[in-house]
């Protein structure tokens, strides 16, 4: 059955409908500065991370619903796990070999900075956040070596967003020159007019818009 439904839509003279393929250029409609300087040939993390920005706020940002077992749950947990900034001063039991590169003071021979291999940065002290700065670091560049893009949106965002008076259409100018037409400034018969005000609308609102109406006629 299906090889001759096949033959039949071989044989009809409806054209096949062939889409065209979905284009893979991205175009950025949120902000002109973005898409001033988004490459087309990297990924969207790459971009975001070469513009200095990001993606991900690392915590949730709604849509959960917590209850309350639940979150006295995750108080005791936090409560118990290690705080990640703590030093901790007892040693490992198991440590395991490694290569460090020493700097010692040429005078008396005493060892200055110890350089990790696994570490970028030195890290005498074992600072905590010296590995969190230093991932801070490589994630987000400085917005100095993109031209200057993040002052740039922060000016944007700073600017005081003018708001753009009501406008009227076409219809409304018709339906507003008709009411004054026949009541001039009577407001009061306007809104109770059930023909020429279908909506009912009241006589403040109607007074606002004559006054509009007028304004842009003068």
């Amino acid at each position: 059955m299906g090889r001759e439904l096949q033959k039949k839509k071989n044989r009809s003279s409806i054209p096949k409908v062939k889409h065209k393929p979905k284009s893979k250029r991205l175009h950025v409609l949120g902000n002109a500065t973005v898409d001033a300087n988004w490459d087309q040939t990297l990924t969207l993390s790459q971009n975001y991370r070469q513009l200095g920005l990001t993606s991900k706020l690392n915590t949730h940002t709604g849509g959960i619903e917590r209850l309350g077992s639940q979150v006295k749950n995750n108080l005791c947990t936090a409560l118990q796990a290690k705080d990640r900034l703590s030093v901790d001063s007892k040693l490992s039991a198991s440590i395991a070999p490694s290569e460090v590169r020493i700097e010692r003071d040429p005078s008396n021979g005493a060892i200055l900075r110890v350089f990790h291999s696994h570490t970028l940065t030195p890290n005498p002290l074992d600072d905590p956040l010296n590995e969190i700065l230093q991932v801070y670091d490589d994630d987000n560049p400085s917005a100095q070596q993109f031209g200057g893009i993040i002052p740039e949106l922060e000016e944007q965002a700073s600017m005081e967003v003018k708001k753009r008076p009501r406008q009227q259409s076409k219809r409304e100018e018709q339906w507003i020159s008709g009411l004054v037409k026949k009541y001039g400034e009577d407001f009061r018969h306007m809104a109770r007019d059930r023909r020429l005000n279908p909506y009912q609308q009241s006589e403040g609102d109607l007074r606002r818009r004559v006054r509009t109406w007028k304004d842009k006629r003068n």
